[in-house]
């Protein structure tokens, strides 16, 4: 049997997954499914807009809510295409941040990190931050009008 005729041994298909056992040497089909198998995150066109450093109100629950939150979206297989920071947000890109490393390593794997420039200017933190860019709000309206889909949290 030659690599372009082996039938796919697994596939998925509305979000369940089947396996196809074939009998045979299993070598050939390693390598033929190797290239085509990737574990890597996806990126979607979803943007995260966070305008303060928490999830709900701003006390302990609230920030420990958004460290587990960004803890999650660093080990999840979806990955947003950007995090947007306005607004007290914008804190989370500095140094002191308690998801400074989640950030970073969103950063890392591919998600843009925009911190809004009116934000930045206005508590005085513009180069104080060490994630990230700044971002105007015309570059801001360009992530979130070209987004499928925006979440605000």
């Amino acid at each position: 049997m030659t690599p372009s005729t082996v039938p796919p041994t697994f596939a998925e298909k509305d979000l369940d997954y089947y396996l196809r056992m074939i009998r045979g040497d299993f070598a050939e089909l390693e390598e033929t499914h190797a290239l085509r198998v990737s574990p890597g995150p996806s990126q979607k066109n979803i943007v995260i807009l966070l305008d303060r450093t928490s999830l709900g109100p701003a006390d302990v629950l609230g920030a420990r809510l958004l460290r587990h939150f960004m803890k999650a979206l660093v080990h999840n297989q979806v990955k947003p295409r950007a995090v947007i920071l306005i607004h007290q947000a914008a804190r989370l890109a500095m140094a002191d941040s308690e998801v400074l490393q989640e950030l970073s390593i969103l950063e890392e794997q591919g998600v843009r990190i925009l911190v809004c420039v009116v934000s930045a200017d206005e508590f005085g933190i513009s180069d104080q931050l060490k994630v990230g860019f700044i971002a105007d709000m015309d570059n801001i309206c360009d992530h979130l009008l070209n987004a499928w889909k925006v979440i605000r949290l």
